[in-house]
């Protein structure tokens, strides 16, 4: 958390409240999260806010671009009224108000450093970035291009959904919830399913995670819009954090420690029957 459909809920907003705006000042409040403060392009203007994958491109008119990963509880959103949140750790003003990003788990970047996940860089070095290191998009990938670099697999179909050079936007979350509209059991190899079943993933990535955006994507604990609204897919989400399957009423089973994600997954054994070899 956050996934594509929260990142592209906070791109298309942010893109609505902050596009032809004058950077007027920044303030990084915790080094090492951020960039320092002298870096940021003050007197630019935002050109457009866009979303690659899970990550947020916050784009300036002068060809500089801010990268950012939200991580586990990363929040890029209007400072309200009140005072200042919690865990904010950038300012950025902006003609009108003020952008402000908060993380409560700090594991979320905006710095360019050996380990940091999140850059600001000239958007030609943040483009090049990202084609090294993110597979296509989610939202775009063909059935050809999913056939090609999925179906051939040998791992569990979950880590393939999950591993970002491969295809870049799903997490845990969504992971769960396109394999139970596919059927596909998340142990399933992709190697040793047939073609049809193969093309039913592809078709749900799509469903789900559109779905997802029209309902401003999920909220559990620290996720919000850039206006500091919850998502609101949790209500129909199908196995994710349930006891009973929506669709069957089956008891779900929860797989506490995914091998090498540390999280829990979640499925339901009569709509996804392991029918590969195990």
């Amino acid at each position: 958390m956050p996934e594509l459909p929260e990142a592209e809920t906070i791109a298309r907003g942010l893109d609505g409240l902050v596009r032809g705006r004058r950077l007027l000042a920044a303030r990084c409040l915790t080094k090492g999260i951020c960039e320092r403060s002298a870096a940021y392009p003050v007197g630019a203007r935002v050109a457009a806010v866009a979303r690659r994958g899970k990550k947020v491109l916050v784009h300036f008119d002068d060809g500089t671009t801010l990268l950012v990963s939200l991580g586990m509880s990363g929040q890029l959103r209007r400072r309200p009224a009140a005072p200042l949140p919690k865990h904010t750790h950038l300012i950025l003003k902006l003609g009108g108000f003020d952008l402000i990003y908060v993380d409560a788990r700090r594991l979320g970047r905006l710095t360019r450093s050996r380990v940091a996940t999140t850059m600001l860089a000239p958007a030609v070095e943040v483009a090049a970035w990202c084609e090294a290191r993110l597979g296509p998009d989610a939202l775009e990938v063909s059935w050809r291009e999913f056939r090609e670099r999925v179906g051939g697999r040998r791992g569990a179909f979950k880590s393939v959904l999950l591993n970002q050079r491969i295809i870049a936007g799903i997490g845990n979350i969504y992971a769960d919830e396109v394999l139970h509209r596919a059927g596909i059991h998340p142990k399933a190899r992709p190697a040793a399913l047939s073609r049809d079943e193969l093309r039913r993933v592809h078709r749900a990535t799509k469903v789900v995670l559109n779905k997802a955006i029209k309902a401003c994507g999920t909220s559990f604990r620290d996720y919000v819009t850039p206006t500091g609204a919850s998502g609101d897919f949790g209500y129909y989400l199908a196995v994710h954090g349930r006891e009973g399957c929506r669709d069957c009423g089956t008891e779900v089973v929860r797989l506490r420690s995914w091998p090498g994600k540390g999280s829990s997954t979640y499925y339901c054994p009569r709509c996804q029957p392991r029918r590969d070899s195990k």
